[in-house]
Parts: structure tokens; C-alpha cells; sequence
């Protein structure tokens, strides 16, 4: 039996969809996303679209915004990983679109940084939720250290 670490990877490596919940923002988003090496999750939205408005930082709120990506399948278990969110350019956001594209390998990933962002999440808290409704949180350390199952489609 997977351990809960590896069952909240396995979710949060790409391959289910995913709603992003923004604070002061009343509907969460859809987003495609990817996990990097370490388990923060990446997340990839249009330039200027409502997400990538959601996650621009406040005016004098820093460079990054809290966020909770919730991903689950339909008749399963759903983790929700919170923390906060920044922007990655340059060069950041091309190694981080290669990882990306390892799991999820989209298109819109070529257009990164000229028309579509990626931001990286620092994870604070992970929950995750059983098919019975049984809610376990995971420590941060053995989510970012376990290893996601590649047959989670």
C-alpha cells in the first residue's frame, strides 16, 4: 500500500486536472500544471490571463502570492497543496517548462516567457483527502521526498 506522501505526489505530478484558489478571488481557476524534482508544483497560465492576474502579488504584498492547488480524481483521493507563488523567468522558467514537459507535455509550454507564464509554488501544507472522506495532513518533508507513481493517469 502507498504511503499518503507518495499518493498526494502521485496526484500532484500532472496528469489530473487541477483548480488553483487565489485569495480575494471568488472562482478558483483551472490550470494545467507539473510538479519540478522537489514537488513544488508549477503552474502554467496565459500572460494576462484571469489566473496570471490572480497570482501577480498585491501592490506591496512581496513577489509572490498565496495559493492552493486542488487536484483529485473523480471517484478518488484529492490533495490540496498550499504556499505561495512566484513567477519564474528566463532561464528559471525554462528549466522549469523542461520539467513541465517531462510529465505534461503541452504545447503552450514552447511559448513560456512570450505569452503564457509558469510559476513555481513553495509548499507550505499538504492535505490529502481519501475516497472515504478521511482527511490526512502530510508533512512537507516526506511530500517533497517521495517518489510520484507513474500509473496515475
Amino acid at each position: 500500500m502507498p504511503h499518503p506522501a507518495e499518493i498526494a505526489r502521485s496526484l500532484t505530478a500532472g496528469r489530473l486536472p487541477g483548480v488553483a484558489q487565489v485569495p480575494f478571488h471568488a472562482s478558483p481557476y483551472r490550470v494545467r500544471h507539473a510538479t519540478d524534482h522537489e514537488g513544488r508544483p508549477l503552474l502554467l497560465c496565459r500572460e494576462g490571463g484571469q489566473l496570471d492576474s490572480a497570482l501577480r502579488p498585491r501592490d506591496g504584498e512581496g513577489d509572490d502570492t498565496a495559493v492552493v492547488l486542488a487536484v483529485g480524481e473523480s471517484r478518488g483521493a484529492r490533495v490540496w497543496v498550499s504556499g505561495w507563488a512566484s513567477a519564474l523567468e528566463g532561464i528559471e522558467a525554462r528549466a522549469a517548462a523542461l520539467e513541465f514537459a517531462a510529465v505534461n507535455p503541452v504545447s503552450d509550454l514552447l511559448d513560456v516567457d512570450r505569452g503564457y507564464r509558469l510559476y513555481r509554488m513553495d509548499v507550505a501544507e499538504v492535505r490529502l483527502e481519501c475516497p472515504t472522506g478521511h482527511l490526512t495532513e502530510i508533512d512537507v518533508e516526506d511530500y517533497a521526498a517521495a517518489e510520484p507513481a507513474a500509473s496515475v493517469a
